[in-house]
């Protein structure tokens, strides 16, 4: 009888350990089928978001070409006088100094990982870092281009309209010759207006701001960009 319950009672540790040690290993699976999920839902995040970042990056580079262009048509037409420009000449950089454009992100695919709680998918810390980083970078370089608009459009734009007996921002075509004279003489004058190229001063040095925080905005794009694209081909 000793024996017998020897062996029963072996045999029922035995038959407790196989079960803790199924259980276990049914635990396990789960855990790896879990991190599977989430991983695969990581991926697709981390696409997205990849697409996002690469539509704005080109978007941002083409708005801040076009202020590179718009300060140098400033440089130039601070410089204008005695150039002998013609009068399409200093209409055109007239028009490309007060001309603006802004930076708008999309930001459909971030807004949506934060607002439902799926930013946390993403595993690797300095990219969320990152992530959160770049939105207030381009908060304030908005600001700047915010800046630079208003100086543009309330000053710069309000004097030359009140100082200018012909419109600037027309484009005008088939110019008389008589017209072409009276318009450059007219637009020499408004150059040789110490006020007019104070305005224009002010203006470009409201732009060091937005080449200043740009370049910030640039290299945060493109170092997210670059955790993304690792951190995929380490899913893959």
């Amino acid at each position: 009888m000793e024996n017998k319950t020897g062996k029963y009672f072996k045999y029922a540790i035995g038959e407790i350990i196989l079960v803790v040690i199924g259980i276990l290993i049914a635990l396990q699976i789960n855990n790896w089928n879990e991190v599977k999920k989430e991983k695969r839902q990581e991926l697709k995040q981390l696409k997205a978001l990849k697409l996002e970042f690469d539509k704005n990056l080109v978007s941002f580079d083409s708005i801040f070409n076009h202020h590179i262009e718009n300060e140098k048509a400033t440089q130039s037409l601070m410089r204008a006088k005695g150039k002998n420009y013609n009068i399409e000449t200093l209409d055109s950089l007239y028009l490309k100094t007060i001309y603006n454009y802004n930076f708008d992100p999309s930001r459909g695919i971030y807004n949506s990982l934060i607002n439902s709680g799926q930013i946390e998918l993403i595993s690797n810390d300095l990219l969320k870092y990152k992530i959160a980083e770049i939105q207030d970078l381009v908060v304030d370089y908005i600001d700047d281009e915010n800046l630079v608009r208003y100086y543009s459009t309330d000053v710069v734009i309000s004097f030359t309209v009140n100082q200018m007996p012909y419109n600037p921002l027309r484009f005008y075509k088939n110019r008389s010759s008589e017209e072409r004279a009276k318009h450059n003489k007219l637009f020499q004058e408004m150059i040789d207006n110490r006020i007019f190229i104070e305005h224009l001063s002010i203006l470009s040095v409201y732009r060091i701001g937005v080449f200043k925080e740009g370049k910030k905005v640039r290299k945060g794009y493109q170092e997210i960009i670059e955790l993304i694209n690792k951190e995929i081909s380490k899913i893959k």
